[in-house]
């Protein structure tokens, strides 16, 4: 096992860009957000083939810290590839919820993990629209895809609320840090 590559997916207002962040500055891991590398500015979607290849470029880094869900064709790729899956499956409603107020707090502003910086209110059906695809139609084929790797080596964790997520992040870390120090021990 690699040890240091780490996924964290789950639908839009989860909070996986903030874990991600926080896990990648605890243990000095790079952290690359999907958002970042399938967005631009105004809402205009990066070419799928450029995308894949600065994924690809990212994926070939030991030690690494994916988050997001951008782009749905490369999700088995990115399973396969992670040595530690964190997935945040929370309530549809909850995730409607935190994307909302989201866009509200950062309206016609800058936000650290998405390049928009346009009036979010206004694309308020864009990510409802988003938000409820990814939980109909993406969340239940990942989940199955995660049924795979069930018997493998890698570390699967799901939380079902963000309290059950705080509550076992010393867990996740203590896993991280461990699988760290095997890989520098290797």
């Amino acid at each position: 096992m690699r040890s240091g590559r780490i996924l964290i997916i789950g639908n839009g207002g989860t909070g996986k860009s903030t874990l991600a962040d926080r896990l990648g500055k605890e243990y000095d891991i790079p952290v690359t957000h999907l958002d970042l590398l399938s967005w631009k500015d105004n809402y205009i979607r990066t070419d799928e083939n450029v995308f894949k290849e600065e994924l690809l470029n990212k994926m070939k880094s030991e030690r690494m810290i994916i988050e997001g869900w951008a782009y749905h064709s490369t999700m088995k790729e990115r399973l396969e590839w992670s040595d530690i899956i964190i997935y945040l499956k929370y309530p549809l409603e909850y995730c409607l919820k935190t994307v909302f107020e989201r866009n509200s707090l950062y309206n016609n502003k800058s936000y650290p993990f998405d390049p928009f910086t346009g009036d979010r209110e206004a694309r308020y059906d864009l990510y409802r629209e988003a938000v409820e695809r990814v939980h109909y139609k993406y969340e239940p084929e990942v989940r199955n895809w995660l049924k795979e790797f069930e018997d493998s080596e890698k570390c699967i964790y799901t939380f079902e609320s963000i309290d059950e997520l705080n509550e076992n992040y010393n867990l996740i870390a203590q896993k991280i840090h461990e699988q760290l120090k095997l890989s520098e021990n290797g």
